[in-house]
């Protein structure tokens, strides 16, 4: 079955850059097509496919990371609360060398709930949640 491109058409060939998502052009010509009990089942199994949520792959880093944010939250009880990156770095973790290292660490440790970020101006230090 053909199916006519039209209004229907131009809707499905909209860009994010146009201000219509592909998801929303879909619908459109769902509702478009109404009639249509085939189209309209492919349409939306279509629409069904753009909109499910994906799963979000964990990089080999994030879990070495989540490993390290124990022992940042436990180094954090231990010294105090309004640790800096560098104070981290400056534990002598040895997995932890670098100011960059110790501020991803932190953020999964704030993202996990075990430390709590504070934002004073350009000063950033992280105390127990």
């Amino acid at each position: 079955m053909i199916v006519p491109m039209g209004q229907i058409g131009e809707c499905l060939m909209a860009t994010k850059n146009n201000g219509i998502t592909r998801a929303d052009a879909l619908a459109y010509a769902i509702g478009a097509c109404a009639d249509n009990p085939e189209v309209v089942a492919v349409l939306t199994h279509m629409h069904e496919q753009l909109t499910k949520p994906r799963a979000k792959a964990v990089s080999k880093a994030r879990k070495a990371n989540e490993g390290l944010a124990s022992k940042v939250r436990d180094a954090v009880s231990a010294h105090g609360d309004g640790m800096t990156t560098k104070d981290i770095v400056n534990l002598g973790m040895p997995e932890i060398t670098t100011t960059q290292k110790a501020a991803a660490v932190c953020r999964v440790a704030v993202e996990l709930g075990y430390l709590h970020k504070n934002v004073d101006g350009k000063n950033i230090t992280y105390s127990l949640a």
